[in-house]
């Protein structure tokens, strides 16, 4: 079977020595574009906020080749920051709030964002993992996102890495996903029967001024307006490339099984919008470390089972891929040590200032355990806490 085509989008933070946010995107888009080729330095983006910066990856079947092209993409935007004296953080919110500035070009597509959100906008700064899975065709893109949506609150919760906001514990896995909400076309998206259905619904939002455009909706998963792709944005960014990595291989699978049983005959499953908002909240409190609402059966189960289910469900188109071993070294490392933010907790319990100098991008793309070895207490404090099986 040929495999089905994967990018990833991913968003950073910029801060500074003690963690404030700082507006250097310019900066570091212009270091980009002075010292990386044209095709290299076209790949790193702007965002919504000056203090934000966007990488996105080329497009591969292979995760092996996913990985070095995301290890280089964070290697070069930590090269970047070094010298625009700031540090790129791999967090889905920043976990130390400063002034800031939000303004853009005025003619910029996100300063027509700002102005239609004002304050809900002025201190947005959450950070996603997007992956990208190819498909053809509109109708097979809406039909697959239907199959998609039972398992998007477990992609949140594998993929968890915003605990920190205002310089405090939130008491949330994923903060950005708790802030995310407050947008309308955010969260779980509804079942569409046709393209036509899709568009139409799209346009009704836009219609009534709640989206600026058709790109516009924050929905977990949805046919790419740019892409011939599926989008699934369930995830903060990854702490690690590994983490990138999983949500991707996770991500891949879900998408194929979904196509095989459309080919079956078989559509994706009706879900209660009150029970599929509660899934998303669950998983965003508590991650993987606690309790999960499975959208279909309607009852609170641990987040560790729906995880299991998802492996059984997409277990054949794994191992179709050849990315069984991959995935199984993935859960590992994380089942010892924690989604990222359980990682985040732990390196933060004398100091959250610690988190900067811990977990930001490094030149030479040192893992988080060459850092500062900190992941023996991890592992520790997970086990504790979690009691993944192996």
């Amino acid at each position: 079977m040929e495999q089905r085509t994967v990018g990833v989008e991913e968003e950073f933070l910029l801060v500074d020595f003690d963690g404030v946010l700082v507006a250097g995107a310019d900066s570091m888009l212009g270091w980009l574009q002075e010292n990386l080729e044209p095709g290299q330095s076209a790949r790193f983006k702007p965002e919504l906020q000056r203090v934000q910066i966007e990488s996105v990856s080329q497009v591969y079947t292979d995760m092996d080749m996913l990985r070095t092209d995301l290890s280089g993409a964070r290697e070069r935007l930590a090269h970047a920051g070094h010298d625009a004296k700031l540090f790129v953080l791999p967090f889905g919110t920043a976990p130390v709030c400063g002034g800031h500035s939000c303004d853009a070009a005025e003619d910029s597509r996100y300063a027509r964002i700002h102005n239609r959100y004002r304050e809900m906008t002025r201190a947005y700064t959450a950070c996603g993992t997007h992956v990208h899975v190819g498909i053809d065709g509109m109708e097979l893109a809406v039909a697959v996102v239907n199959h998609l949506r039972p398992w998007l609150p477990t992609l949140i919760a594998v993929g968890a890495n915003s605990p920190f906001h205002d310089s405090r514990d939130s008491g949330y896995s994923s903060w950005r996903i708790a802030e995310q909400a407050r947008f309308p076309g955010a969260g779980f998206p509804p079942f569409m029967h046709s393209a036509d259905e899709y568009e139409a619904r799209v346009a009704t939002l836009v219609d009534c001024g709640v989206l600026l455009d058709e790109r516009m909706s924050f929905w977990l998963a949805r046919p790419s307006a740019v892409y011939p792709t599926v989008e699934v944005r369930a995830s903060d960014v990854a702490l690690t490339v590994d983490d990138a990595v999983l949500q991707a291989v996770l991500t891949r699978a879900l998408v194929q099984t979904a196509v095989r049983k459309l080919e079956e005959g078989v559509e994706g499953p009706r879900i209660d919008e009150q029970v599929a908002a509660a899934a998303v909240w669950t998983a965003a409190r508590h991650g993987l470390s606690g309790p999960a609402v499975d959208p279909i059966g309607e009852i609170q189960v641990p987040a560790v089972q729906m995880l299991d289910n998802l492996i059984v469900w997409i277990v054949d188109e794994l191992e179709e891929a050849g990315d069984i071993a991959v995935m199984k070294r993935l859960l590992a490392v994380m089942a010892q040590h924690g989604t990222g933010a359980v990682r985040q907790r732990v390196a933060a319990r004398t100091d959250i200032s610690d988190l900067v100098g811990s977990f930001r991008l490094t030149t030479d793309d040192a893992s988080i355990a060459a850092q500062d070895g900190r992941y023996q207490r991890l592992a520790y404090q997970h086990q504790e806490n979690m009691r993944i099986e192996k």
